[in-house]
Formats: C-alpha cells, sequence, structure tokens
C-alpha cells in the first residue's frame, strides 16, 4: 500500500519487505493450539517455517501460531489456515544436535488476520488484536468454570501437589 511506506523498503541484507508495524509473522502448526499464558515448545520442520522462527527471534518479533486446518497438508496456503491464532513471544530458538529446530514460545494475547502480505520468506499477515471481551462468551465463561472446577477436583485427588497448583488453577 502508497501510504505505508515501510512495505515497500527492503530489509538490509534480508532481501524482503520490512513488515509494517500491524503486521505480524506466521508460523502455521499441526494438531496444536497455543493459548495466551501457555509456554509451549514446537518442533518446525518446514523451510518456511523455520525462516518465519528465525526472522522472529531475530528481530525479536512477536511470532503469529495459527492452526492449520488440515494437519495432512504440508505446505499450507493461507485459505488453509484459521482466521484466529494466538501471538507468540519467542522465548528460545533452538537447533538440536541432530539438525531439527524448535521453538519455545509463550502465548500473549489473540489475534485475527486481516490479510496476508506477499513477498516473504514466511508467511506474514496484517493481524487485528482480539480483547478478551470478544473471545469470553456466557458460553466459554461457563466453560472456564467448569473446567477450573475439575481441575481442583483432580488436584485433590493427588498426593504431594505444591500448593502453588491450586493458586494457578485459581488464576487462570
Amino acid at each position: 500500500m502508497a501510504d505505508q511506506p515501510e512495505q515497500n523498503t527492503v530489509d538490509a541484507g534480508e532481501g524482503h519487505p520490512t513488515l509494517p508495524a500491524d503486521s505480524m509473522i506466521i508460523l502455521p502448526v499441526r494438531q496444536t493450539v497455543l493459548f495466551p499464558g501457555i509456554v509451549l515448545p514446537l518442533a518446525i520442520g518446514r523451510k518456511s517455517s523455520i525462516a518465519a522462527a528465525q526472522e522472529a527471534a531475530r528481530r525479536e518479533r512477536t511470532l503469529g501460531v495459527i492452526l492449520q486446518t488440515d494437519p495432512a497438508v504440508e505446505d499450507p496456503t493461507p485459505e488453509q489456515l484459521h482466521k484466529v491464532g494466538t501471538a507468540a513471544q519467542v522465548l528460545r530458538y533452538v537447533t538440536a544436535p541432530d539438525g531439527t529446530h524448535h521453538v519455545i514460545a509463550q502465548g500473549v494475547r489473540r489475534f485475527r488476520v486481516i490479510e496476508y502480505l506477499r513477498g516473504f520468506p514466511f508467511l506474514a499477515a496484517r493481524i487485528d488484536e482480539i480483547g478478551v471481551t470478544e473471545v469470553m462468551t456466557p458460553e466459554i465463561e461457563a466453560r472456564v468454570r467448569l473446567v477450573r472446577a475439575r481441575a481442583r477436583e483432580a488436584v485433590q485427588l493427588l498426593s504431594n501437589v505444591p500448593a502453588e497448583m491450586a493458586a494457578t488453577i485459581e488464576n487462570l
């Protein structure tokens, strides 16, 4: 877009445009949902996913984690991804001795994809943050209360559970 000159500039040494401020690097995942507040290790193997994670780690940018609609698809297109994901802080990027790549990510907040951007070696999208009130419907709130109650029951059945565990459940 002409009104966003940062899209047209090239990042020195990288050969791709600079991401606009209202955009995010996207990491498609299979059969894994990251929620805000949760820390999750993610194994990554696709070339574009490795590029996305490395760019987010190198630039200290938020990484948008989005679930694929079909986990069997090897290289998902934007149409094969859900429209809502979780913005994550990359806590650590690790390349294991066997050559596998891993990201330790912490979910920060939910977002909705507005449009995908072109010209990057990874998926990138303009996004809109989702407020808690948009997500927390009365039905979801009831389910949260039910899950919290079941978690309290499970903790009571276990022996030697740290007191912090019960406090963590109440604060979720």
